[in-house]
């Protein structure tokens, strides 16, 4: 359910160019594609200040990102993720790597209203609930009466 916003004084790429960047993270993290939404906002020279973005007209402009997404989500995962989008802006809008700027901010149980209701949390995995069940059945005293 990854949310991302990226920021920048450069035009945005277009629609289907933000759709490629969604599909390459819905494939990463193996979720429906309508489960990602990228933006794009353009800010106005005046009101913004980051040292990269002093550069002649026509030079590329790394975007500042922020990406809300599940806090079930492994930190290996989301660390992929990061490189994902990295790699995925570099390449697409020409600028280098090291200057697109992204952080992540973790959406909790009970602070996301997603598909019309409040999210509890991620239910396990049906395997994962049938271990867990099983080691715990097994780790209880039994009474054979």
């Amino acid at each position: 359910m990854p949310v991302i916003t990226l920021m920048s004084p450069d035009a945005g790429p277009g629609r289907p160019a933000l759709a490629k960047i969604a599909e390459a993270v819905t494939g990463l993290l193996g979720i429906a594609p309508q489960h990602c939404w990228v933006t794009w906002q353009r800010l106005d020279d005046d009101a913004a200040h980051r040292p990269e973005w002093d550069r002649p007209a026509g030079h590329p402009r790394a975007p500042i990102g922020f990406i809300t997404c599940k806090a079930t989500y492994p930190r290996e995962t989301v660390g992929r993720l990061l490189r994902l989008l990295r790699d995925e802006l570099s390449a697409l809008l020409g600028v280098p790597g090291d200057e697109v700027y992204l952080v992540v901010r973790r959406a909790v149980p009970g602070e996301l209203l997603i598909r019309g209701d409040v999210w509890a949390g991620d239910e396990p995995a049906p395997e994962a609930a049938a271990a867990r069940a099983g080691a715990a059945s097994m780790a209880s005293p039994r009474n054979h009466h």
